[in-house]
């Protein structure tokens, strides 16, 4: 399974598929698959009952971050991408907006979090509606790996595809708008000497 994904390609859309909490569980358990590790091993290693993890990876069970920190990296996952998943998963409102490189990689980090909960799907593996041509699909691969930055309908549209919740990605998207915003300001005062 490691490397496959749940996508026909034919527009498969996991919208409001998956809870929160599911989403945590099943970016975990991509990460376990890939490690070609069981889960009574990486629960030993963690310190944790084997139990207590497989309900994590169902999403019936959402344990405190330093948990799942230490799960992650024993997978050789990348902690900061499952942060926003796990604090959706606990039900945690929306933070204060993050300005500057904050907002960006938080974004960024999320974004990965939810391809990775979907199964890291290729572009084409997703099907998008409207999306033809290389440079498109390229765009769109960049803005999952958090390299590129694209408007709220592309970006949207990803989400909505990956599964996740357009509100709760609109707000980490509005904070790195609203950054970008702030810097242009900032130069306009204060002039570019």
């Amino acid at each position: 399974m490691v490397g496959s994904t749940p996508f026909s390609g034919a527009g498969y859309d996991v919208a409001s598929a998956r809870s929160n909490r599911e989403q945590l569980g099943a970016a975990l358990r991509y990460l376990l698959g890939a490690s070609g590790r069981t889960t009574g091993a990486v629960a030993d290693q963690a310190g944790i009952p084997a139990t207590a993890f497989s309900r994590l990876l169902t999403g019936e069970r959402i344990p405190e971050w330093p948990a799942v920190f230490t799960l992650t990296t024993i997978l050789d996952g990348r902690p900061e991408e499952l942060r926003m998943l796990w604090e959706w998963a606990k039900g945690r409102p929306p933070t204060a907006a993050h300005g500057g490189a904050t907002a960006v990689a938080r974004l960024g980090n999320a974004m990965r979090g939810l391809h990775l909960a979907a199964g890291r799907p290729t572009m084409r593996d997703l099907g998008l509606p409207g999306v033809h041509g290389a440079g498109k699909l390229r765009l769109l691969e960049a803005v999952v790996n958090g390299d590129s930055m694209a408007g709220w309908e592309d970006f949207a549209l990803l989400v909505q595809h990956l599964g996740g919740s357009q509100e709760q990605f609109r707000h980490l998207w509005e904070d790195v708008q609203y950054s970008i915003f702030t810097l242009s300001v900032k130069a306009a005062v204060h002039g570019t000497d």
